[in-house]
């Protein structure tokens, strides 16, 4: 279907407030506030078709944050998509105190003049020099002076970089939740959150390429765009709502409303230029989540307003432009200093030779590339290019390499351990994406699993299958073709099991994502004899605190799959009933 929407950049009527089943009183009480028409909704089908019924106007859900859950989120999202609502929501948290705080800051930003020196400020982490188009843009060669200008204040900020809801890479800098005050209490057992926010190590204390980490205290903008993954996680997501870096902004002093996404998702930099633009001319919040929602044509719509829909930069705001790139300015509010860089690892040079047409042949280059990727990243010793290089030359080979299936085996799982599970991300920079395509299936938390094509633009045919959990993100790496495998998690083991039976068996091996640089132990590389259905590997019993992934690798006639699932503590972050779809294998 083909929607038409007109840009709003100018003064509209007044859109519809919805309140949903608890959050009715307050919605309605907030509506007068606004001045604004308002309609109660008592179940889930009812506030969809009151969203639909808005169809070309604005509409602001405002429900109860344990009722707003990612299923409820994404429906909403594209049913707003299909009729160009330009929807925002606000869960309201259980405390009335805190609910009453957030509607009162909403209240108030809907009149609010500018208060900020920049008007817009945006940032891309995916190129070293400013996207081109942007009146104040910067790369990752400039983030030192991005940090300065967020630190002064900007109207509207657009931040396109690698993230996970709590923290986000700037360049040389981290957005951090838990680096100043404002961080939250820690996490106590039955929530969501990572391991640094219940008293375990950072994730990222191993980096020596970070000058500073800055808490919530240092983002001082009216709007905020996140492009990123799972920047905004609605209930049941893997992070509670305490503990994602935008939801702690709402409570601050500054922020108004924000966009993001609920789950994984890939973006060019001019998607970056073009939000820009469309804060710039003046149109709303609503309306830059829906156009995001209609790039990404019949894939999920998964980008959401959290706060009024109809915010825009106050007319009167500044217009004067911002010091350029590379003029230096001490940035205001503290940091937590980065540790000391150690000294660089040995890069060691990617070559490949034009590559195969038979996709058997390209996927051995593609693991051969993966291995050279991961010794120049100082992940693996040099010695292993000497794997890299018998992975090449079996590309000129058809026959079976059982000795050579297990050394890959083997170095997969010494790489689960210390790097982690998204072994795919080795080939970064040098592949393509294809649009999702949805596939009827479930991952082990019940929530949909999309599938996409990572191609590596010069071996298209050694291109891999990745499928992605709305929920989880990555679950499940594979050839193109295969199907991934049903999970069943117990107290004490993880079972896959198999589409179908090994022809000629194989190997696999396990381990849990290492955080902060320490590795985590690897199973022992073992054989799965051929007809086997399944694999049984133990879970980890330590209890170490908050979100954790375990994988498992397998590697079965020359070809790998590595398979993924989120863990907490208490060993499953199962948070919704198995809902109707086909199952994740053929019985």
């Amino acid at each position: 279907m083909t929607v038409t929407v007109s840009i709003s950049t100018g003064p509209t009527a007044s859109g519809l407030v919805l309140g949903h089943a608890g959050a009715a009183g307050a919605a309605r009480a907030h509506a007068a506030a606004l001045g604004r028409p308002f309609r109660p909704t008592a179940s889930r089908q009812e506030l969809v078709e009151a969203v639909a019924a808005a169809a070309g106007t604005p509409a602001f859900v405002l429900a109860p944050e344990a009722e707003l859950d990612l299923g409820l989120t994404g429906e909403l999202a594209e049913t707003g998509r299909a009729h160009a609502v330009r929807l925002g929501v606000l869960p309201l948290p259980p405390d009335p105190a805190a609910a009453a705080r957030l509607l009162d800051r909403s209240a108030r930003a809907a009149g609010a003049g500018p208060r900020h020196p920049h008007r817009t400020l945006h940032y891309c982490d995916f190129r070293r020099e400013p996207v081109p188009g942007p009146r104040h843009s910067y790369g990752s060669d400039s983030s030192d002076e991005f940090i300065a200008r967020l630190v002064e204040g900007a109207e509207a900020v657009v931040l396109h970089g690698h993230g996970n809801g709590a923290d986000f890479r700037v360049g040389r800098h981290v957005l951090c939740l838990q680096a100043d005050l404002l961080r939250p209490a820690p996490g106590h057992p039955g929530e969501q959150y990572l391991p640094c926010q219940g008293g375990g190590p950072c994730r990222l204390e191993h980096k020596t390429g970070f000058r500073a980490f800055h808490g919530a205290g240092a983002v001082r903008s009216r709007l905020l765009v996140l492009l990123s993954c799972s920047a905004w996680q609605p209930s049941g997501g893997l992070l509670g709502p305490r503990f994602q870096l935008a939801r702690r902004l709402l409570d601050g002093p500054h922020l108004a409303g924000f966009v993001a996404s609920t789950r994984i998702n890939h973006g060019t930099p001019q998607l970056g230029a073009a939000v820009e633009r469309l804060l710039d001319t003046g149109a709303p919040l609503g309306e830059v989540a829906l156009r995001i929602n209609l790039l990404a044509g019949e894939g999920l719509a998964s980008y959401v307003c959290v706060g009024d829909p109809e915010l825009r930069i106050p007319a009167g705001a500044a217009t004067t432009k911002a010091p350029a790139a590379g003029t230096r300015t001490a940035a205001r509010g503290t940091a937590r200093p980065a540790p000391v860089p150690a000294a660089p690892s040995v890069a060691v040079a990617v070559a490949d030779t034009p590559g195969p047409d038979d996709p058997r042949a390209a996927r051995r280059l593609v693991q051969s590339r993966i291995v050279r990727r991961a010794v120049a990243a100082g992940d693996r010793p040099a010695a292993d290019l000497a794997l890299a290089d018998r992975l090449a030359d079996a590309a000129l080979q058809s026959a079976p390499d059982g000795e050579l299936d297990h050394l890959l085996c083997k170095f997969l799982g010494a790489t689960l351990a210390r790097r982690g599970p998204d072994v795919h991300d080795y080939l970064s920079g040098s592949v393509g994406y294809s649009p999702e395509e949805p596939t009827g299936l479930r991952h082990h938390c019940g929530h949909r699993l999309l599938r996409l094509r990572i191609v590596p633009r010069d071996l298209p045919a050694g291109a891999l299958a990745l499928y992605v959990c709305e929920r989880c993100g990555s679950a499940h790496t594979l050839p193109p073709g295969g199907e991934p495998p049903r999970a069943v998690l117990g107290p004490d083991t993880l079972t896959l099991h198999l589409p179908r039976p090994l022809t000629a068996g194989g190997r696999y091996t396990a381990a849990r994502q290492p955080i902060g640089g320490h590795p985590e132990p690897a199973l022992p590389v073992a054989e799965l004899a051929a007809g086997a259905r399944e694999v049984t590997v133990p879970l980890p019993r330590d209890g170490a605190p908050g979100l954790r992934r375990i994988a498992v690798a397998l590697v079965a006639d020359g070809e790998f799959s590595v398979h993924q699932l989120p863990l907490t503590e208490d060993r499953s972050t199962r948070t919704a009933p198995r809902k109707a779809g086909r199952p994740c294998w053929t019985p």
